[in-house]
């Protein structure tokens, strides 16, 4: 039995400045880096041996921050693959996250909730759980235990996908 840990990255900055995340490339912040120092002794209590598991993450900035982090004393190199991103919010990246809670259109005007984008240049949903989905189909063709560092929304469509 092949054993997932789903992982999403820890505190960013973006969150703590309510900024808009999607692929706006924020970092850890202190406290995210203390928390994912926590992590490999997580996955020990889980029974994970992480000198043993491939290591998937995200390649913004965050994600791969706490891959790392997670892989320090290891041999490990975490892989980076963009697959794993957030969602895009096109335009809004980076802005606040107030104003974009004014300004974006969170429901379909025609009810398709997997082909909306909720702003300009905004990845829909369907982009979003094709591209995750392929890397799940992909990787789960290895027998090896695995560790996907992720994003909060994009970590729905990991659970998705591997429940097919």
């Amino acid at each position: 039995m092949i054993r997932i840990c789903l992982i999403t990255h820890c505190e960013a900055s973006h969150s703590v400045d309510r900024k808009v995340g999607g692929w706006f490339n924020s970092e850890l912040t202190a406290k995210g880096e203390q928390q994912a120092t926590e992590l490999p002794k997580k996955l020990e209590k889980l029974g994970l041996d992480i000198q043993s598991l491939t290591v998937y993450s995200s390649d913004l900035k965050r994600a791969a921050q706490t891959a790392q982090i997670l892989t320090n004393n290891t041999t490990l190199d975490p892989i980076l693959d963009q697959r794993l991103r957030e969602m895009s919010f096109g335009t809004h990246e980076g802005m606040d996250q107030g104003e974009h809670n004014k300004i974006m259109t969170p429901l379909s005007p025609n009810g398709d909730r997997l082909e909306h984008r909720i702003c300009d240049g905004a990845e829909n949903r369907r982009i979003v759980a094709t591209r995750i989905s392929e890397f799940l189909e992909e990787v789960m063709k290895s027998e090896q235990d695995k560790v996907i560092v992720t994003h909060g929304f994009a970590a729905t469509f990991v659970i998705a996908a591997f429940q097919k």
